[in-house]
């Protein structure tokens, strides 16, 4: 068929090289280096790997674990380099902290793997690399990691030497009896002691001196050493291709044209496009499109075996078919579910609810997304007469919150209001009615207003920790008053060395949640460090403080704390819910109150004298001309003896923040943990 004279131009205009610029419009844009990889990475040009050249006993699985700022990534990206799976640019800085959370913080938050092709001796060996987080609210993200590791590199800096954290991973790596490679870092550093660091590390983890690699991973010096002990060392994983398939899926993400993209590792037989699987979890079944390693970027393979990491893509469209955790197989060939993990325990609770009640089904979407990235936080519907319907969420500390927060805004675009977080408390009910309303003797309270009275309830216990903070022996006697201030009990002390202490106390969850670690590392000079582990629960004598205005409860201001506490932290809280309310047209009172007894009072003044009070007409006026200014926007009134106080969203929120600004600001010895953060 003839082609016109038109389709014959335009068929050329299409495929003549496209000029830096043109007659017809402006100069074109050239691809950025992110979309230029971007494109090279796309699957439709990638060449798939042959896996089968890589037998069981070449193949090592291991993690870098260390305290937060040692190293870790820059050690990854060395590691990245040298084995040819990145180029060695400049640019090459945290490649695998990936989200945009961790490169504006500097920290990482997400264990991420990548598989590095090395020859060693004449021998290719496929490693597989996950780097992990390094703070103690991310520690569910190490131990998740270590389950798909024979062995780990604990990394420790030549200036700082062992800190709490570090301690904290060396433990998880020797409990889950891993090889352990300890690594000295920034050994280039000017005040850089490695001979100091190395003797830390036979004291406490009894590792010899020998052992003990010195590097620097910034200028990359003796990166190979750690490659050939990587290799020398970790032993191959123990599984065999010849068994039944039986893969562990240790993490996930969400892509919105693929669906669930797995992480998985192989603990036996192998799986390739086409197969049928069967998640032991959901017992759905799937079929296999897609398999491969991480390069870190998603490279393609026709097949995965028995010791290996990678991905997998079967066609899950729901968030909810991918559990962390889950142990997939071959169809028809069931086998024994792997152990899994251990279910996160939640240290922090607080309210989590959409700034507009519009958005309620996009803030839930969003939150099932990221929930399935991050399986240690929980989650649970509630309602709130100020905020409307929301959640109450669970997380592993304060960072844990402010780091989920951030990245709803940032990956999902979604504005949220935090309430004041808690922590789980427990009381043991003597009432027969309330125990057969439980159906338990004992419950977890997770949100203040449902606190039960002491009438009916035996007795109160609250969660502790054992933390261990390490610190230079010249703040000794400023970090013990503090932990005394927090109710601590002192465990244990021992001398690192000549210069460094570990302190073992047992601590009130809540009194280290809020602004525990700030104290420290303002007493410290910002030289100790602090780490927490669970310690079970302890009887307290714990009340309901609630906050009032106009004689109204605040059901979002209401806390829980130590009867010892109530009247120091009841008057504080007014005065600075004084500081953080809009003066209005009428004296607003804002008390706090343990049942019916005021603890506390603080009177805000009104501009001029409220004459119209008494006037129902006046309110019924005031309330029609509200809705009408603005309906959308979501707002009540309260209703008291002396007028009317207009209680919105950025009210409340401005006071969470003020008063965690007002609670940072004053001295670390008369801090309270009044449980209030900013939104």
């Amino acid at each position: 068929m003839a082609l016109t004279g038109r389709t014959v131009s335009w068929w050329v205009r299409l495929r003549r090289p496209c000029p830096l610029s043109g007659p017809w419009g402006p100069p074109v844009r050239l691809p950025t280096e992110l979309e230029a990889c971007q494109r090279f990475y796309s699957s439709r040009d990638k060449e798939k790997i042959d896996m089968s050249a890589y037998p069981v006993e070449s193949i090592r699985n291991f993690s870098i674990i260390a305290h937060v700022d040692h190293g870790k990534s820059t050690l990854a990206d060395r590691l990245l380099e040298i084995t040819g799976t990145i180029a060695k640019t400049d640019r090459n800085k945290q490649v695998l902290d990936k989200l945009q959370v961790e490169r504006e913080r500097g920290i990482t938050v997400k264990a991420q793997s990548a598989s590095l092709f090395y020859n060693y001796k004449g021998v290719n060996y496929l490693l597989n690399l996950i780097d992990t987080p390094g703070h103690v609210d991310f520690n569910y993200e190490v131990s998740r990691s270590l389950s798909a590791c024979q062995g780990v590199l604990l990394v420790v800096d030549a200036n700082e030497g062992i800190q709490a954290q570090t301690v904290a991973n060396f433990y998880l790596a020797f409990e889950a009896q891993l090889a352990i490679i300890p690594v000295v870092n920034k050994i280039d550093l000017k005040n850089a002691d490695p001979e100091r660091v190395e003797k830390q590390i036979e004291k406490l983890f009894d590792i010899p001196v020998n052992e003990c690699i010195r590097i620097s991973a910034k200028q990359g010096t003796n990166i190979e050493k750690v490659l050939e002990k990587v290799i020398e060392k970790i032993p191959p994983p123990q599984f065999n291709t010849t068994d039944p398939l039986k893969a562990l899926v240790f993490d996930s993400t969400f892509d919105h044209y693929r669906g669930v993209i797995a992480n998985i590792a192989i603990f036996g037989g192998e799986i390739q496009k086409g197969h049928k699987i069967v998640s032991a979890h959901t017992n759905k079944r799937y079929e296999v499109n897609e398999v491969g390693i991480l390069t870190p970027n998603e490279q393609p393979t026709h097949k995965l075996y028995a010791g290996q990491v990678g991905y997998l893509i079967a066609g899950m469209k729901e968030v909810t078919e991918a559990q962390i955790g889950d142990t997939l197989f071959m169809y028809k060939q069931p086998v024994e579910p792997l152990p899994g993990f251990k279910s996160a325990k939640p240290m922090v609770f607080a309210g989590m609810y959409p700034v507009d009640q519009t958005e309620y089904n996009n803030l839930k979407s969003a939150l099932e997304r990221l929930t399935l990235n991050d399986s240690s936080v929980t989650v649970h519907r509630d309602s709130s007469l100020a905020l409307g319907a929301g959640w109450r969420l669970g997380f592993l500390g304060l960072l844990h919150m402010e780091v989920f927060n951030q990245r709803l805004e940032q990956e999902y675009n979604t504005s949220v209001i935090l309430t004041a977080p808690t922590v789980p408390y427990r009381a043991v009910l003597s009432s027969a009615k309330l125990i057969k309303e439980y159906g338990n003797s004992e419950i977890t309270i997770i949100n203040p207003a449902q606190f039960p009275d002491k009438h009916s309830v035996s007795e109160y216990l609250e969660p502790t920790v054992l933390g261990t903070i390490v610190t230079p022996q010249e703040y000794i006697g400023k970090i013990i008053v503090l932990c005394q201030n927090r109710r601590a009990v002192q465990k244990e002390m021992l001398y690192i060395d000549e210069h460094r202490v570990m302190l073992k106390y047992l601590f009130p969850l809540n009194e280290i949640v809020v602004d525990f670690y700030d104290a420290l590392k303002s007493l410290s000079s910002g030289y100790a460090s602090f780490d927490y582990e669970d310690a079970g629960y302890q009887a307290a004598d714990l009340i309901k403080m609630d906050i009032l205005i106009n004689g109204n409860p605040i059901e979002e201001l209401t806390t829980i704390i130590h009867n010892d506490k109530a009247y120091v932290t009841g008057k504080f809280l007014c005065e600075r819910l004084k500081d953080a309310i809009p003066r209005q047209l009428f004296e607003i009172a804002i008390q706090a109150a343990i049942g019916k007894k005021i603890i506390a009072r603080e009177t805000l003044k009104a501009y001029r004298k409220n004459v119209v009070a008494k006037c129902v007409d006046h309110i019924a006026i005031l309330e029609s001309q509200n809705r009408l200014k603005n309906p959308a926007h979501f707002c009540f009134w309260r209703q008291t003896r002396s007028g009317f106080i207009e209680c919105n969203v950025a009210i409340w929120t401005n006071a969470f923040s003020k008063l965690k600004k007002a609670n940072h600001s004053r001295p670390a010895s008369q801090q309270i943990s009044s449980n209030i953060v900013k939104e």
